[in-house]
């Protein structure tokens, strides 16, 4: 969340403004030690809580309501968002009828099913940090295991506390960005920093080139970011829905296809990272090239367009379009980056490769808007944003999550004319009389 926040208003503004993130950092710190005395003093800080919690319910109403609108269809993703706004709001309201057990039950099951995944992802690719990321899943289910078990603290307390810490923690990585933000450069990234450096499974970032400030005006060319989905990219044997989503997909033969991801700019520019020689992928060896160590490392290569990539393989069946980048800074970036083709199917893929490039390309988006991390704050898909991103980089890239962040990102920069609810709703309304008016038309008479 916060490193979003950064990397979309960019390394100028943080230089300048260094001291607002202390000033916050240092304000999360108090309010989260006044939450912690209060509850060490028997409080139950339900009133801001329970008023947090309202908040919750209102905007889960909202895209429930457009989840179910949309065209006359069911938007599969603002449905999740909707249930996952719901279920935040039932673990924070405090329900004295039940003395909290279901909401802390849940949210102790939520911290293990968070905790294994960690630990599993971790012990699979075993990145850079594996052994750090073992540790947080290990706190994390042993936190989940005391707060069912309730001991050595009660129900009543358990959201409070956990929403304490959470505060304790952004403070702390606030005050450490300010002290950092004071040593960025003139033209250096705010991909330089070690809060970016350190994401991922290798230390592959290369924040080595001149980022000059993001432009005023548009290019005249978009920047398409192409995804070829697992499914999409083969004759799929049998459907497994996530597995050919994010991860794989099993072809007619028994070779397991990942897809592909790469990226067109203005002036010739495409980015497509492959390896040399075809990696084998069959499903008897696939969890072996899973690790993201040097001993898996291949010889790469870079495609020079999309138009070969088309005729060696086949068309993208999906396509992002971003209509504002720094193509300047993504030249500059690229000419660094290919230097080095090296290959690896976890840890420098297509799909990282992709997104690295992503990142130097949106830098500093929103710098001159004001108060665009406030704006991001209230924003319900800049938080679905975080939790792609978060998700991908304790794992890994693949074209599935590639496409899920692109277009999360495409809703964030690109909001709707007004993000209040009641607004929202009501344009929601009209359009789904609309529609309903459109279908009550008679069909007859037209020539096609």
């Amino acid at each position: 969340m916060i490193k979003l926040i950064f990397l979309l208003t960019g390394a100028q503004v943080l230089r300048r403004r260094w001291y607002w993130l202390a000033i916050v950092g240092v304000a999360l710190l108090i309010l989260s030690a006044s939450m912690l005395y209060d509850i060490g003093s028997d409080g139950l800080l339900s009133v801001p809580l329970d008023v947090l919690a309202c908040f919750f319910v209102v905007e889960g109403v909202v895209q429930l309501f457009f989840a179910l609108t949309k065209e006359m269809l069911i938007d599969w993703l603002t449905l999740f968002k909707a249930a996952g706004f719901l279920f935040i709001a039932f673990l924070i309201f405090n329900i004295p009828g039940d003395n909290n057990d279901v909401s802390a039950a849940l949210f102790g099951l939520a911290f293990m099913l968070d905790g294994l995944f960690r630990i599993s992802a971790a012990w699979v690719l075993r990145g850079v940090r594996w052994r750090k990321h073992c540790f947080t899943g290990v706190i994390e289910v042993t936190l989940s295991v005391l707060i069912i078990s309730n001991w050595p603290f009660h129900h009543h307390i358990a959201v409070p506390l956990c929403f304490a810490l959470m505060l304790l923690s952004i403070g702390t990585n606030l005050l450490q960005m300010a002290r950092q933000a004071t040593l960025l450069k003139e033209d250096s990234s705010v991909t330089a920093l070690p809060l970016f450096k350190a994401a991922g499974l290798r230390r592959w970032h290369s924040s080595h080139y001149s980022h000059p400030p993001f432009p005023e005006t548009c290019v005249a060319r978009p920047l398409l970011v192409h995804i070829w989905t697992p499914a999409g990219s083969c004759q799929v044997r049998e459907r497994y829905r996530l597995l050919d989503r994010y991860i794989a997909a099993i072809d007619q033969q028994g070779v397991i296809s990942t897809g592909h991801a790469a990226m067109e700019a203005e002036g010739g520019l495409y980015i497509s990272h492959y390896p040399r020689n075809q990696i084998d992928r069959d499903s008897g060896n696939f969890r072996a090239v899973l690790r993201s160590g040097k001993h898996n490392d291949d010889a790469g290569r870079f495609l020079p367009s999309l138009a070969s990539e088309v005729a060696d393989w086949c068309s993208p069946d999906k396509q992002v379009e971003f209509k504002y980048y720094n193509l300047v800074a993504l030249q500059n970036y690229w000419r660094n980056y290919s230097r080095d083709s090296t290959y690896n199917l976890t840890a420098r893929n297509c799909s990282s490769t992709v997104i690295q490039a992503l990142d130097v390309a949106i830098e500093g988006i929103l710098a001159q808007q004001a108060y665009a991390g406030i704006r991001l704050i209230i924003d319900p898909n800049f938080w679905l944003l975080g939790v792609v991103r978060g998700r991908a980089e304790e794992m890994t890239w693949t074209p599935g999550l590639v496409l899920d962040y692109v277009r999360l990102l495409k809703r964030v920069l690109e909001p709707q004319s007004s993000q209040l609810w009641p607004l929202r709703l009501w344009q929601g309304l009209r359009l789904r009389h609309a529609l309903r008016q459109q279908k009550r038309l008679p069909s007859s008479g037209i020539v096609k």
